[in-house]
């Protein structure tokens, strides 16, 4: 995956977790920690919010999984390299 690809991919999915952020107060990562962690079962026998969380937390693993594919392929690039290919391309 190059990087604008992956760079617009993980915007996307940072407006579906803001929208989930602001509807319940926190932020995705404390979400994640407390699924994780069995901290929300009290909410396991409310239909209306279970969908929400399971779509909720699947958002925000696939943008971990982005996350961790980015972190990689910037270690491999510098940031200037990633910069001035990106103008090139705007430039095109």
């Amino acid at each position: 995956m190059r990087m604008r690809e992956l760079i617009k991919d993980m915007s996307l999915l940072e407006t579906g977790l803001h929208r989930f952020e602001t509807r319940f107060g926190v932020k995705s990562q404390d979400f994640y920690d407390a699924m994780t962690q069995g901290e929300l079962e009290e909410f396991d026998a409310l239909d209306e919010y279970r969908m929400e969380f399971i779509e909720w937390l699947a958002l925000y693993k696939t943008w971990l999984s982005l996350d961790e594919k980015y972190r990689q392929l910037i270690a491999r690039q510098p940031v200037a390299f990633q910069i001035k290919a990106n103008l090139e391309l705007a430039h095109a």
